[in-house]
Formats: structure tokens, C-alpha cells, sequence
């Protein structure tokens, strides 16, 4: 059987990297013989929708199927009337939008079967079955189809329970060149999920598909996966997308020892809590290979932050950044503007917060309540007409700051356009004070912060900027940019 794994697009936002729930099913279905590829029509977010669809078509699937965040399910409907209409086979859909609003997703009428939830063990059973001629699903936990014109749900299947057992995501049916994921040296990097769930329950976090209940993969099989990608790709980049990287402080431990024994001479970053992290653990994470650690901090206001039942504390996270510092990793904030109880001054401080800390990046996103979070079951208590609907594509909660974005669905304190504002402020004035910072660490906190305000004088900085626009500035910004960069991820 020939099966066609489609990535909608999101707007016209590039997908920064490969749907790894796409691969893992992929992977799968390879593993039952079938010949797969996939389409990710999120890479090229301003082509015709005819043309990605026509591509599809010429592959001539016998099944297509279908992955979806809510924010791109529009794309999904376009595309699957498409090419329902061309091709009349079957399709499937699955991922976070199918898992939170099954009901509602399956009527379409160009969507014939669903998996509810973690989809590798329902997906092998589906093809079996397909493959042999069945026609009762009804035994089939998480596979989710219509009878007569009427949603028969099937439920919810346990987690997986041996994540070893799973193949390794399909990575050779990607255009991996394609993806704008780099390491800050120029190199590709390539994104590996070690674990799956998390036991938090954070205001705006979906958990539909793997659940709260923490599992983990064994260190010998992340190295495993990790040297297939070396050998088959000469990649040395990664990036761990786990929810939780550090929760469990023992099992990290098993995996740093594993890539020190196994002199593994790769490269990383991943995402952590402030609170599972300390100077000894994060000394060995660089020693391991670490460069950058993804800090959620979310907020600079400690009754906001206490809303988004997050469990942290502001001084956890200022502990946090600064061993991070300390054991020569880079670290990266997240932080939400327009949580509910935010105001002006709030937000204000989350902003010089975010700006106080020794952070290499810094990502200030809008609050966005998607079905299946805790801030949509709230807006939909104050607000019971809130329903599901198109205009979700359009709910930008990630701020490119080229230009300020309408936020959807406005839970803060705040109108549409102060927030709007306020995101592109933030983003200025964390650069501004992280050039500060790198005025100090190369020349001294006095020297550096006398050159600090001579560069802020009206008068100096247009003479700086006509010798920047004429290149003679431009050696001592690739220098900089090698210092500050590429070269502290080596």
C-alpha cells in the first residue's frame, strides 16, 4: 500500500523542523511494508495549495493521512476536499486538533478515520487492518470512525509503555535541507524526542496526545538513535524537544555519562524547568555536549505566573540562568504576555525581568487559548458561546517582530493593540539589554558601561551606522559574531 503523510501549513510561517509524530508514524508503517512518503506543505507556506496537493495526486496514495494542530487544521480541510476529490481513498487524520475536538473533526466529510491520541501501536493496527479487508473497527482502541453517517468513537488506548520498541522516526522521507534549524555555527541540527509526557499541568500547555504520565526512552537507545543520524545524515546537531528533559535527574545522569563513555562528540540543547536543574548537574550537561538550555519562564510577575499553575518561582529561575552561565551554556527564554490577570504594569515587569537576566535569546509569545488547555476550559466558563472555528489560522501567538500581530482570543487586562505592542517592545528592549551585557563582558562593567551610553549618544550612533552601511564595521561584527556564537557552541 502506498500511504501519503501530509504536514499542513500554518500560515505563512515556515516550519522550523520536521513533524516528529509524521516520522514516527512513517517509520511504522515502513516497518508493515508499505511505501510511504511524506509532504510537508508547511516548508513552503506561500505555494498554491493546488500545487502541493498536485504533488500528492502524482504519488497516487492509496491512503493519506493526516496531522494537525489546531492552528493549521484549516489547511487540512482545504487540502483533504482536495484530494478526497481527486483520489477517493481513504484518509486519516490524527495529532493534537483530532485529539481535542474528535467529534467536530470527524464530520468533515472528506476525513474517514481518526486516531485519538498517541498514534504509533493505534496506526500499526489500523493498517493491518485495512491491509486485510476489514470493515468492524469496533475492537480498535483510539481509532475513531463514521458508521452511517455517525461519529463512532473509540476511545482512548493506553500510553505506549516501551518507547524502545518504537522505530526511529522515518527521517530519510524529509527534505532535512529544507528546514531552517541550525546550530548557531551554520551546521544543521536535527530534533530527537527522548521522553514523552509531563506531569505539570501548566494553564496553556496541551498534554492530549502523551499524556502526564512520564516515559523515558533508555540512554543506550538515544545514543543509538543519535549515531544512526551521524552515520546516515553527518549530523552532529541536536535538538531535544522533550517537555522535560531534566525532570528526572537520575536517568540524566545515565544519559551524560553514556555520551562522556561513548565520546559521542556531539553537540545539544534542550528544554528544562528552572526548578530540576543545578550548577553540578548543568557543569556535567556541558561536559556532555549541552550548548543551550529552553527555559519556560513565562512570567516576570509572581501573581501572574502563580495563575498559569506553572510552580515556579522568580528566584528559581534567576538561580537557574545564572548556573547555566556559570557552566558555560547559553540559556533561552520563553516568556507569555497577555496571561490572564496581565496588565500593563504586569506585563511591564515581565518585560525588565526578561531583560535583567543573562539570557542569548529571549521569545516573547501572546497568550493564546487553544482547546484542550486549562486557559480555553476558563474562557469557555466565562464565555460558553466560545466555540472552535476557522479564524484559529490566524492566531499568531508567536511574534516574528517584523510587525505587530492581532492577538486572538485576549484573556489579559489589556486591549488587542496595547498588547500587540507591547510584544514588539518587549523584543526591543531585551536586545537592548543584552548588547549592554556584551558591552560589559568584553571590556568590564565600568568600561563597558561608559561605551555602553557613548554609543547611545544621538550624534554617535549615526556616525556608527553610516560606517556600518560603508562595511568598515564589518570584520569586527564577524568577530563578535563568532565570539558571542559559533564559537561558544564548539
Amino acid at each position: 500500500m502506498r500511504i501519503a503523510f501530509i504536514g499542513p501549513k500554518w500560515n505563512e510561517l515556515v516550519n522550523a523542523y520536521p513533524s516528529l509524530g509524521l516520522g514516527y508514524l512513517a517509520a511504522v508503517a515502513e516497518q508493515e511494508g508499505h511505501e510511504c512518503r511524506i509532504f510537508d506543505f508547511g516548508l513552503r507556506p506561500n505555494r498554491p495549495m493546488s500545487e502541493d496537493v498536485q504533488d500528492v495526486i502524482d504519488f497516487k496514495p492509496d491512503l493519506v493521512s493526516f496531522t494537525s494542530m489546531t492552528t493549521s487544521y484549516a489547511s487540512v480541510e482545504e487540502s483533504a476536499a482536495l484530494l478526497k476529490e481527486a483520489l477517493g481513498v481513504t484518509t486519516i487524520i490524527g495529532g493534537p486538533h483530532a485529539t481535542t475536538l474528535p467529534e467536530d473533526t470527524l464530520r468533515n466529510p472528506h476525513l474517514d478515520f481518526l486516531i485519538y491520541g498517541e498514534g504509533e501501536e493505534v496506526f500499526q493496527d489500523f493498517l493491518r487492518g485495512l491491509s486485510s479487508g476489514a470493515n468492524n473497527w469496533g475492537d480498535m482502541r483510539g481509532l475513531w470512525y463514521k458508521q452511517d453517517g455517525e461519529v463512532i468513537s473509540g476511545g482512548e488506548r493506553e500510553l505506549i509503555k516501551d518507547l524502545d520498541a518504537l522505530p526511529f522516526p522515518a527521517r530519510h522521507l524529509f527534505e532535512l535541507d529544507k528546514y531552517p534549524l541550525y546550530a548557531p555555527n551554520g551546521e544543521p541540527m536535527v530534533t530527537v524526542l527522548s521522553s514523552r509526557g509531563c506531569p505539570w499541568n501548566c494553564s496553556f500547555c496541551f498534554k492530549g496526545i502523551v499524556g502526564r504520565t512520564y516515559r523515558q526512552r533508555s540512554p543506550e537507545s538515544i545514543t543509538a538513535e543519535l549515531q544512526h543520524v551521524i552515520d546516515n545524515y553527518g549530523v552532529r546537531n541536536f535538538y531535544f524537544i522533550d517537555d522535560l528533559f531534566t525532570i528526572d535527574v537520575r536517568r540524566l545522569e545515565k544519559i551524560m555519562d553514556h555520551f562522556i563513555d561513548q565520546k559521542m562528540d556531539v553537540r545539544w540543547r534542550c528544554l528544562a524547568r528552572v526548578d530540576r536543574v543545578n550548577p553540578d548537574l548543568l557543569k556535567k550537561m556541558y561536559q556532555a555536549g549541552c550548548r543551550q538550555v529552553h527555559y519556560g519562564i513565562e512570567s516576570g510577575n509572581e501573581e501572574v505566573l502563580k495563575r498559569t499553575a506553572k510552580h515556579i518561582r522568580l528566584d528559581q529561575v534567576r538561580d537557574a540562568v545564572k548556573w547555566t552561565a556559570d557552566a558555560g551554556i547559553h540559556s533561552k527564554g520563553y516568556f507569555i504576555l497577555g496571561l490572564p490577570g496581565d496588565t500593563t504594569e504586569t506585563m511591564s515587569e515581565t518585560i525588565e525581568f526578561a531583560a535583567s537576566l543573562d539570557l542569548s535569546e529571549a521569545m516573547f509569545s501572546i497568550a493564546t487559548p487553544m482547546p484542550g488547555t486549562q486557559l480555553w476550559s476558563e474562557l469557555v466558563r466565562r464565555r460558553p458561546e466560545t466555540v472552535y472555528n476557522a479564524d484559529f489560522t490566524k492566531s499568531y501567538y508567536y511574534n516574528s517582530y517584523t510587525s505587530e500581530i492581532a492577538p486572538f482570543m485576549n484573556v489579559s487586562e489589556v486591549s488587542d493593540d496595547v498588547l500587540s505592542a507591547m510584544a514588539i517592545t518587549a523584543r526591543e528592549r531585551f536586545l537592548e539589554a543584552k548588547k549592554k551585557r556584551m558591552y560589559r563582558q568584553s571590556f568590564g562593567d565600568t568600561a563597558g558601561d561608559l561605551l555602553w551610553n557613548v554609543s547611545r549618544v544621538p550624534a554617535i550612533r549615526k556616525v556608527g551606522s553610516t560606517l556600518a552601511r560603508a562595511g568598515l564595521f564589518g570584520t569586527f561584527r564577524q568577530t563578535k559574531d563568532v565570539y558571542f556564537g559559533a564559537a561558544s557552541w564548539s
